[in-house]
């Protein structure tokens, strides 16, 4: 009667944490059958957005970076052959800002990094989650049912009451 008891306790709070984490979601009435797989599809949803959206920042910053390259050597080129000092300040003050704003494009594609990070934790979740889903479906579906649980009981301590088996699944 104990691992009974333990089994139902053990499959109530993950029942319970399972909602809990959908409602912290904003998601409402989803049915327990569909709760794993709706997670499983969401993390996977989540994980190609952050991996598209990291493509296309580091494709955009990475062509910036070398368009801003280019135009920092022609503006050293151009402030070497201008006699002007107004055009040759303006292209050395052009370069200095070439040379910040390159700095700052490098911060956004080091940031890109988080996204591997994310897309790791996202990856872990899913194996974790469709751990739980297959131990849940061992637990309820098992192969080798415990003898105390199946057939006829042949000693009074060893039956399973109908009340028993209601708060199980009640």
């Amino acid at each position: 009667m104990k691992n009974v008891e333990n089994f139902r306790r053990g499959v109530e709070a993950m029942v319970a944490e399972m909602r809990a984490t959908m409602n912290e979601l904003g998601v409402e009435g989803p049915s327990e059958a569909s709760v794993v797989s709706n997670a499983r599809d969401r993390l996977r949803y989540i994980s190609a957005l952050t991996e598209q959206a990291a493509g296309r920042t580091l494709t955009a910053a990475e062509a910036l970076t070398e368009r801003i390259k280019a135009q920092q050597a022609l503006a050293a080129v151009l402030a070497g052959k201008t006699r002007s000092p107004q055009i040759r300040a303006f292209l050395e003050q052009l370069q200095a800002e070439h040379q910040v704003a390159a700095g700052q494009l490098q911060e956004i594609i080091q940031a890109q990094e988080f996204q591997d990070l994310v897309g790791q934790v996202v990856n872990k979740l899913l194996i974790m989650v469709q751990k739980m889903e297959d131990n849940l479906v061992h637990l309820l579906i098992d192969d080798d049912p415990d003898p105390q649980l199946s057939g006829p009981a042949t000693r009074e301590v060893d039956r399973i009451s109908q009340d028993d088996v209601d708060d199980l699944f009640g």
